[in-house]
């Protein structure tokens, strides 16, 4: 039997802002020194780096494939990926963030996981005045704090546009 749990509302019940939809929750995560958010509902699960076996003639990015489980993930590195500097790799506890891209499941390898949290429809910029070279179709925008660094805004599903991946799987 299903246990229901049945909510009710009456007009003096106020709605926090992650209810009204002005908060979301990320997955804020650091490639170099900078810090990274992806909103957490693209995400599967977080797990440390595993063992990777390379698959000759892939793409530079494509780190290789992993054991999830008894489950073969294809693995990429989102610092070469999107392009980061990788001469100051700072991976004292990279992470695999696993999530599904179309019908793909896949591992983005970062440097490390720094924390879950909200942030606000209003602390993010995303009428960006700098254009970024190349396609920037995955940056969603800039969370802003008056305490802390901005947290640059990803849209997982365009930055690890996998299509040449793919490509190579097919071919």
């Amino acid at each position: 039997m299903v246990n229901e749990v049945v909510a009710s509302t009456d007009s003096n019940t106020e709605l926090t802002a992650e209810q009204k939809g002005q908060t979301r929750k990320y997955l804020i995560f650091k490639l170099n020194d900078n810090q990274y958010g992806v909103p957490l509902s693209e995400v599967k699960e977080v797990i440390g780096l595993p063992p990777c076996t390379f698959v000759p003639g892939s793409p530079e990015y494509f780190l290789g494939l992993i054991n999830l489980r008894g489950r073969v993930i294809s693995a990429i590195d989102l610092r070469s990926k999107m392009g980061v500097d990788s001469s100051s790799r700072n991976m004292k506890r990279p992470a695999v963030i696993i999530t599904d891209i179309g019908e793909i499941t896949l591992g983005c390898v970062v440097d490390s996981i720094s924390e879950v949290m909200s942030i606000g429809k209003d602390q993010i910029d995303s009428h960006l005045e700098v254009k970024v070279n190349g396609d920037s179709e995955f940056i969603k925008g800039i969370a802003r704090f008056p305490d802390r660094s901005m947290i640059l805004i990803l849209d997982l599903k365009h930055a690890v546009d996998v299509s040449d991946l793919i490509r190579h799987r097919a071919g």
